[in-house]
C-alpha cells in the first residue's frame, strides 16, 4: 500500500502557549485553511520577511559602495584636472 504524501512529508509536534490554538484556528477560518495550512503559511510569512530584510540590508550595502565609488570618481577626477593645469603650466613656462 502506498503512502499519502501527506506521511512522507516532515512532522514537527508543537505545544501552543494558553490561547494560542484557538487564535490561530480563527485566523486560519477567516483565511480558508486548515489550522495545520494556517500554521504553515504564517511560518513561510516569517521566512520571506527574515530573507527580504536580508536583502534590503544588502541593497544598503550596494548603495553605499556605489556612493563612496562616485565619490572617489569625482576626486580621481579633480586630481587629474588639477595635475593636467600644473603641467599645462609648466610648459607654458618659459625655459
Amino acid at each position: 500500500m502506498s503512502k499519502y504524501p501527506s506521511q512522507m512529508q516532515d512532522k514537527f509536534n508543537l505545544r501552543f502557549p494558553d490561547g494560542m490554538r484557538d487564535a490561530i484556528a480563527e485566523r486560519a477560518k477567516a483565511n480558508g485553511r486548515s489550522m495545520n495550512s494556517e500554521i504553515v503559511q504564517i511560518l513561510q510569512d516569517a521566512l520571506d520577511g527574515v530573507a527580504e530584510k536580508k536583502a534590503l540590508e544588502q541593497l544598503d550595502l550596494f548603495k553605499e559602495a556605489i556612493t563612496e565609488l562616485r565619490l572617489s570618481v569625482d576626486a580621481s577626477k579633480k586630481a587629474r584636472q588639477k595635475m593636467s593645469s600644473i603641467l599645462d603650466a609648466s610648459e607654458d613656462e618659459p625655459t
